[in-house]
């Protein structure tokens, strides 16, 4: 997942996640989520679900990792212990992906209109400066998404946010993320390429467009 957008209010947050109480601090709506952003996650602390902030993007030597495959994780010890200790859900709206099969990539933006956030699986790491860092998994992409990319977000069903979050994360990754459910759901359509321009960040980004090439 390189972009995705974040644009909702605590008590959303609230009654998707069932966290106790969601800042409003955390929640400044962003249409353009990009690596560095400092952006809002949700975490377990001492079994109880919580919202926090973290930078997006982890450190790996000179290297920032946004994403990393499912099952890279489950055979990194690193990685995994990591999974273990501090497994987080990133609230989002939904993710951009860009047709790679063209000359000139083109931009598409991608939700489930039935539920106004998704929760997309990660983990978190504590950093000495108390920056806390976050990264993305990626799994492979199903029917719709594969003709713009061969990868999509991890997306948790609802109902594993609470076993996902409480030290069940390793097994949930392991029997891997079937969303087949969710494809009558989801909606994809080309959107405007100011979004190519991680400088812009407004509505404008995610306003539906009409086909313009054959290639569209």
């Amino acid at each position: 997942m390189e972009r995705y957008v974040i644009n909702t209010d605590p008590d959303t947050i609230e009654e998707v996640f069932g966290i106790v109480s969601a800042s409003e601090a955390f929640l400044q709506p962003n249409f353009n989520a990009n690596t560095g952003h400092t952006l809002p996650i949700i975490r377990s602390n001492a079994g109880v679900l919580e919202m926090d902030s973290a930078i997006w993007g982890i450190k790996n030597g000179e290297t920032t990792i946004t994403s990393l495959n499912a099952d890279e994780v489950l055979h990194d010890p690193e990685y995994l212990k990591l999974l273990k200790s501090n497994s987080c859900i990133i609230p989002i709206n939904g993710f951009y992906k860009w047709k790679q099969s063209v000359k000139d990539p083109l931009p598409f933006f991608v939700r489930i209109h039935t539920q106004e956030l998704l929760g997309i699986a990660g983990f978190y790491v504590e950093n000495e400066d108390s920056r806390n860092t976050f990264c993305t998994f990626t799994t492979e992409a199903n029917v719709l998404i594969k003709p713009l990319d061969d990868t999509m977000p991890c997306i948790l069903n609802p109902m594993n946010f609470n076993s996902w979050l409480n030290g069940n994360a390793p097994k949930l990754l392991e029997l891997g993320f079937n969303d087949t459910l969710l494809l009558p759901e989801m909606t994809v359509f080309r959107v405007p390429d100011l979004v190519n321009d991680v400088s812009n960040n407004s509505k404008d980004l995610v306003q539906p467009i009409p086909k313009l090439r054959d290639e569209d």
